[in-house]
């Protein structure tokens, strides 16, 4: 009687653990299809693409589409700029062949030596010489700003001169700052491609599936 009782409850346990995952997969499903609707995925050029997705590739596609936007939310969080501006300067960097990682580095080094700059030397006196205001850069969007010394940069030779102001700039990064800041500056006005809604759909999307992935296990 014991091991028939016993049978019973493993059974019984197996069938809610099959109802919890089924439950979870159908939630992360048409999570990822309200994801897919908030990134406007099925409106654009790859709407025929999207609607022929099974429902596991439906949801691979649309979280790496939601991370990609919600690793956004995090370099806000470290340097001040809003997401229509990192978006852009991330789209500017995709063009010359780098990432968002490469992107933040470079905004978080600007961003302290710009903190720092003190016109009479070092970083504080590059900038000066641009002919740019240090206090009026400080009061700026953090992307914005580094889009304005971009700008100025444009303006030298590409020399040894402007080598080390970009070197004075931006340290270590300098190999990835320097191509960077010359598409930067030819890109003109920063152009958003994420907006701050969007990222924030993005961030609760990640939340609630690791709810839903927490409450399954």
């Amino acid at each position: 009687m014991a091991l028939a009782q016993l049978s019973i409850d493993l059974v019984a346990k197996v069938a809610a653990f099959e109802r919890d995952i089924k439950r979870t997969a159908d939630a992360t499903v048409a999570q990822s299809q309200r994801m897919a609707v908030a990134f406007d995925l099925v409106k654009g050029g790859i709407a025929g693409i999207v609607a022929g997705f099974s429902a596991g590739a439906l949801v691979t596609f649309v979280r790496t589409t939601v991370d990609a936007v919600d690793a956004l939310n995090d370099v806000a969080d470290a340097t001040g700029a809003t997401i229509e501006n990192i978006s852009a300067l991330e789209d500017v960097a995709r063009r010359t062949g780098t990432n968002l990682d490469a992107v933040s580095g470079i905004l978080v080094k600007f961003n302290s030596v710009l903190a720092d700059a003190d016109p009479s030397k070092g970083a504080g006196a590059v900038i000066k010489s641009l002919n740019l205001d240090i206090e009026a850069l400080k009061r700026q969007d953090p992307a914005e700003a580094l889009r304005q010394v971009a700008v100025a940069l444009s303006g030298y030779a590409d020399d040894g001169n402007k080598a080390r102001a970009v070197q004075e700039l931006f340290g270590k990064s300098v190999k990835e700052a320097a191509p960077f800041l010359k598409d930067l500056a030819e890109n003109g006005q920063l152009n958003a491609k994420v907006t701050t809604a969007q990222a924030a759909e993005a961030e609760k999307f990640n939340k609630e599936l690791f709810k839903l992935q927490t409450n399954a296990n």
